[in-house]
């Protein structure tokens, strides 16, 4: 018996329907019933985003919206059109594109077995960055190590190994991202909504939309290590830096092994612009944000909503243009945090942003200042507490209980931003004014939790006021000016 598993039709999208069961469904109702369901969702951030991912330029590929007009008229039709789903499936097969997982010739998503390039089969378990491999850790849970996996979940998982694949590490190359970004999403009231506002007008694109085609539509073959420095928007959208090939079980009810090996690099990483990425712009050029230990989301709310200054990622300055809806941004991030080779953390956040933010100078300004110093004081409340009995645990407790506290601020102050008489000066006096007693605060609060000899804590106490003190003393100086 042939190995076959066709993913238009056998299950192996994970979506939420409307009374939030999840369930497994196949590509082409994923597509001709996107209005039916809430969302995609999977318990890997990552797997979760991939799969969101390769819809959109599915979707992409299929219906070349040319501007506004084109996406405000598909959300005002609630649904995709199953004949020209239909048209572009047989397009795609009238070319020789295979919809099996497992063709012989031509398996979809993965590059054809070569005996030169392709020589010793890995466990499947190499492309599930949820369980450790080699020298990666355990990141987001806990799973137990399978010889094999479910062709639905082995398709799942090959979509997140070029996604989130790791930058120049061992040898391998690297992605149009570079080392995994944080992506972001617009969830709307159903599939359908969150698919189209994550596809981006072609009149935004400066690249070529597909020449090269699309992954599964491109026959050229993946060469390990072949050096790229302009692609097109689709092939770019899935780039294959890894070579993947699926090895099945006879009667293709499961995975078993797969051959993983370098795929195509990606050079010039800061020529690209993903439309689902927020930008930095530092002195020494424009980079990608990524996720970091030192860099919370709300300390980075200024990139992701700056639609003026091309921080904001495309889609989102994108659905600031749009007439249709005026409700406020649903938005969803997706990032995993690497060291080298190493995945260490998955991460999926939620946040909710008035559309009237975007672009808002003055918002901007507010929150630019704000969390300028908030970082200000924060680095000194930390300062302020080095003594040698005073452990670093304790001292970061104290900085990470005043973040906090201003994150919480910081999202109510959101819907005063967009009111009309918005008074910047008042309100950001007033802003000042709580950070330096929160500051204050949580310096004593955590002196509270320890148990000091009294030397020590006047000692402490002393420093506290000489830096601590010192430092909003100055703040309040120049807020009088």
């Amino acid at each position: 018996m042939k190995a076959s598993f066709d993913i238009l039709t056998q299950p192996w999208i994970p979506v939420v329907d409307k009374n939030g069961i999840t369930q497994e469904i196949g590509l082409l109702e994923a597509l001709e019933q996107a209005h039916a369901y809430q969302s995609v969702r999977d318990t890997s951030p990552m797997i979760e985003y991939s799969v969101y991912r390769f819809l959109i330029v599915l979707l992409m590929d299929m219906l070349h919206p040319e501007d506004d007009d084109a996406l405000d008229g598909l959300l005002a039709e609630g649904r995709f059109d199953p004949d020209m789903i239909q048209e572009y499936i047989t397009e795609c097969e009238q070319e020789g594109v295979r919809f099996d997982l497992f063709d012989p010739e031509r398996p979809f998503l993965q590059t054809t077995y070569r005996k030169d390039w392709d020589r010793e089969p890995k466990s499947v378990t190499v492309l599930d960055y949820s369980i450790p491999n080699g020298n990666n850790h355990i990141h987001f849970d806990h799973k137990r190590v399978s010889a094999a996996y479910t062709p639905g979940e082995a398709l799942r998982m090959l979509l997140a190994a070029q996604i989130f694949c790791t930058a120049a590490a061992q040898g391998y190359p690297s992605n149009v991202n570079g080392a995994p970004p944080w992506f972001t999403l617009i969830q709307g009231q159903n599939l359908f909504e969150t698919l189209v506002f994550g596809m981006l007008e072609t009149d935004r694109i400066e690249l070529p939309l597909d020449c090269p085609p699309v992954l599964w539509r491109n026959f050229n073959e993946v060469t390990p290590k072949q050096k790229v420095a302009r692609t097109s928007w689709l092939f770019g959208m899935y780039f294959p830096a890894r070579r993947i090939h699926l090895i099945p079980s006879e009667d293709g009810h499961s995975v078993l092994g797969v051959y993983f090996s370098q795929g195509m690099n990606y050079e010039v990483t800061d020529a690209w612009e993903d439309p689902h990425v927020t930008y930095r712009i530092t002195q020494k050029g424009r980079f990608n944000w990524k996720p970091s230990d030192d860099e919370t989301i709300w300390r980075n709310l200024t990139d992701l909503i700056d639609t003026t200054g091309k921080r904001a990622p495309q889609i989102v300055a994108q659905y600031e243009d749009l007439d249709t809806f005026d409700r406020p941004l649903s938005l969803t991030l997706y990032g995993v945090q690497t060291n080298q080779a190493n995945y260490v953390k998955a991460q999926r956040h939620d946040l909710q942003i008035p559309k009237q933010l975007l672009g808002n100078e003055t918002a901007l300004r507010f929150i630019t200042g704000y969390i300028a110093q908030v970082e200000r004081l924060g680095k000194v409340l930390h300062k302020s507490l080095i003594h040698k009995e005073i452990a670093e645990e304790s001292r970061l407790q104290a900085r990470q209980r005043y973040y906090a506290f201003f994150e919480r601020l910081l999202w109510k102050q959101f819907d005063a931003m967009v009111q009309s008489d918005f008074n910047y000066e008042s309100s950001f006096h007033i802003a000042v004014s709580t950070l330096c007693q929160e500051a204050a605060k949580s310096a004593d609060w955590i002196l509270e939790q320890l148990t000091l000899r009294g030397k020590t804590m006047l000692q402490v106490m002393d420093n506290q006021q000489k830096i601590l003190g010192k430092e909003i003393a100055a703040i309040k100086k120049e807020m009088k000016r």
